[in-house]
């Protein structure tokens, strides 16, 4: 079937990082300047003519180190002149890592051609959409130099791809005087079709910078980067990664954390969903209207919306578009999807049992939380909140087809249907307040069912035999927590007639030295009587069953099964599915011959998955119903209770293996406490903080990984 694969291995690179965010501070500083000195404004009449530059023509221009925060000077030489742009390069970089080749594919892409229109490139698509550049060196042309920016980039990590300064449209010490920006040719490679892509992609994004500069200076940056994405896409490139925003909605909406470059790309993600929203709710016109209006933030964007010629405003935008993050149903109501095709669904805290008692969010100012019931039948819920700012939305799925249902805080919503003709309610909770956070409690009740947790979204393709598995290896699968819930049974999918013997135990989080712990119910025996044929039958018939209700195993944490090869490991057979995945996914093996633990891989980015189910109950379960468990994100959770005294519990997700820290700080920004700081594999996990020794007070905590990071507020009651 495949080559063993061992734990996946870090893969050297980094990620690009839009420059003109850490320019923010030098910016504001520009803009108060200008404030004080109107005089640095350069007028065009005031230049002798344009650059004239022909292709060989050698300038030095300054550029931004942003290891040193200042100027120094680039010798480039000109390597093309188009309709719309001159283009520079580095000496040092030419015939190395730049070519001809590179800089006429630049060219094209900025004055010709782009992959939204054959016959319009940025330069023209950016015009259309946001308005005129600026015009301070009195040339049409806007050079574009490309050239190693200085980044700190050192092969890992983040590195600037390209930007705009607007200190060269001023009259200043160190100024180019002209409408230039930049495009980074190291760690970025021009040479390969992706990299170029990534390059104009960043061109468009700053080249909207430029024209937003020369009408709106003060525009807040999640208005002004908005602009700049949406400019990506609409020269048809992608949009900015998707996932940040999809687990963060509970933020927010108009922040910006300029100094930390990893939450920053959840401030970048967020613009650009909301950007590509407006375009889809009122076109393209209205971005020129936003970029000329000299109001900022909602009012800005109110003042856009009533010169495009529509009544919408804010709130009602804001409010359909946390409904659509979810629902994406254009048929439903216009407002309820995008035109953008295959936008990832945001992430919800799944509850499999309706039954919950006070539960309570945080929910931020204009941010989102997203509530997700799909398991048991007649829910009835209530929510209250402390202010009259949160909004509540049901979204009821089903065979009844799909509806959206205003709910009511303080008043309970019975849905007799779900569990029959709804299969899943959705509940968007939304706080409007423009400035403060609302807390928001709910409780829910219903018939609880037994909940069938799995890895597997196939038909089984195929087992292990001996050329793969041997004589007491051993198959494992994990299992994220499910609060409140025993453990009623478990299947396992097998090949031949025979028995195959096995356990469940605790899941230690980690594959290596082991993925099992404390033992919770061994030994146990699954057997099947028949021999499957053949093709394999659909759906797949030959399922060894466990009841494991004598038990009375807890599923308030994670938890391991797993099933021991015998003497022919072809007899039984442990069935296997697949799933897309580039790291290890929830399925282990034990091999004897090399004595430690493995994933196994399809190919390079399909691993194999283990058809092993487990089978959760509630107290008064009576209808088993079958519920699909999707893949874990890296997700924070609100802290339970909040708030408290003196102890709370945080709980959080983990999408792959990762180094994980959970930091407790004061508002100041000191640090209180370290709750986790260690290796961990994909699950749920929950920590128990102790705040006894802390005064009254409202606390932050910050969760990291490498490629995440989340903080959300906790409160001390004496």
């Amino acid at each position: 079937m495949s080559a063993l694969g061992t734990v996946a291995s870090e893969i050297n690179g980094g990620y690009p990082i839009p420059g003109s965010h850490l320019l923010q501070k030098e910016e504001a500083s520009l803009r108060e300047y200008i404030a004080q000195h109107p005089e640095a404004i350069i007028e065009p009449r005031l230049k002798k003519g344009s650059w004239s530059f022909s292709i060989g023509s050698a300038y030095q221009w300054y550029a931004h180190n942003f290891v040193t925060n200042s100027e120094y000077l680039v010798q480039s030489t000109c390597r093309a002149v188009g309709a719309h742009c001159y283009v520079f390069v580095e000496d040092s970089l030419w015939n190395k890592r730049v070519t001809q080749a590179n800089i006429d594919s630049i060219l094209s892409a900025f004055d010709s051609k782009s992959p939204a229109d054959p016959n319009k490139g940025i330069f023209q698509l950016d015009v259309e959409a946001f308005g005129n550049p600026p015009d301070v060196d009195s040339d049409p042309r806007i050079i574009i130099l490309v050239l190693n920016i200085i980044d700190g980039w050192s092969g890992t990590g983040g590195y600037v791809e390209g930007y705009f300064y607007s200190k060269n449209e001023l009259n200043v010490s160190q100024s180019n005087k002209a409408e230039i920006y930049f495009i980074d040719a190291n760690p970025v490679d021009l040479s390969n079709p992706v990299g170029l892509r990534s390059a104009m992609s960043t061109t468009a994004h700053e080249f909207q910078h430029m024209i937003h500069w020369k009408y709106d200076r003060d525009e807040i940056s999640f208005v002004n980067e908005g602009c700049s994405l949406f400019a990506e896409v609409n020269c048809g490139y992608a949009i900015y990664d998707q996932s940040y925003f999809a687990r963060e909605t509970n933020h927010y909406l108009f922040d910006w954390r300029t100094n930390d470059n990893a939450a920053v790309l959840n401030d970048y993600s967020r613009a650009a969903r909301f950007a590509i929203y407006i375009r889809d709710q009122l076109g393209v016109g209205v971005f020129k209207q936003i970029v000329a209006s000299t109001l900022h933030g909602i009012d800005g964007l109110n003042d856009a919306f009533s010169k495009s010629g529509t009544l919408l405003k804010f709130d009602e935008l804001f409010r359909t578009w946390a409904i659509a993050n979810i629902l994406d149903d254009r048929s439903l109501n216009q407002r309820y999807g995008y035109l953008y095709p295959n936008l990832p669904k945001v992430f919800g805290q799944t509850f499999l049992n309706p039954n919950v008692t006070n539960r309570t969010d945080t929910i931020a100012n204009l941010g989102s939380q997203y509530l997700i019931y799909k398991g048991g039948s007649n829910l009835s819920i209530t929510f209250n909140a402390t202010g009259s700012k949160i909004l509540i939305e049901a979204i009821r799925k089903g065979t009844g087809g799909t509806s959206v249902v205003d709910i009511t805080p303080g008043v309970e919503f019975n849905e007799p249907g779900y569990g029959t003709t709804y299969g899943e309610i959705d509940f968007v909770v939304v706080n409007m307040d423009y400035s403060n956070p609302e807390v928001v409690s709910f409780s829910s009740k219903g018939n609880a069912s037994i909940a069938e947790l799995k890895w597997d979204e196939n038909e089984p393709i195929g087992y292990f035999g001996s050329g793969v598995l041997s004589q007491n290896d051993t198959v494992c699968v994990t299992f994220d927590t499910v609060p409140g819930g025993k453990l009623d049974s478990v299947r396992i999918a097998l090949r031949r007639a025979g028995t195959i013997t096995g356990g469940v135990y605790s899941y230690t989080g980690t594959l290596r030295p082991s993925p099992l712990g404390r033992p919770l119910a061994a030994p146990i025996s699954a057997s099947i009587s028949t021999t499957s044929p053949v093709p394999y039958p659909v759906p797949y018939a030959n399922w060894g069953v466990v009841n494991l209700t004598g038990y009375s195993i807890s599923t308030d944490n994670p938890f391991a099964v797993a099933f021991v090869i015998g003497q022919d490991p072809s007899t039984p057979g442990v069935m296997v599915s697949y799933y897309r995945s580039t790291s290890q996914y929830h399925s282990y093996t034990y091999l004897n011959s090399s004595s430690n633990w493995y994933y196994i891989n399809k190919n390079s980015d399909t691993i194999y998955v283990y058809l092993i189910r487990a089978y959760v109950s509630f107290p008064q379960t009576s209808v088993r119903q079958v519920v699909e468990l999707k893949p874990s994100r890296f997700q924070l959770m609100q802290n339970y209770p909040n708030p408290f005294n003196p102890s709370t519990r945080i709980s959080f997700d983990i999408a792959e293996p990762s180094h994980v820290k959970l930091v407790v700080f004061d508002l100041l920004g000191r640090e209180v406490k370290v709750l986790v700081d260690e290796e961990k594999n994909p699950g749920r996990y929950e920590v128990d903080f102790n705040a006894s020794e802390l005064p009254s007070g409202v606390y932050l905590y910050r969760f990291i990984t490498a490629s995440f990071s989340e903080v959300k507020k906790l409160t001390v009651i004496r």
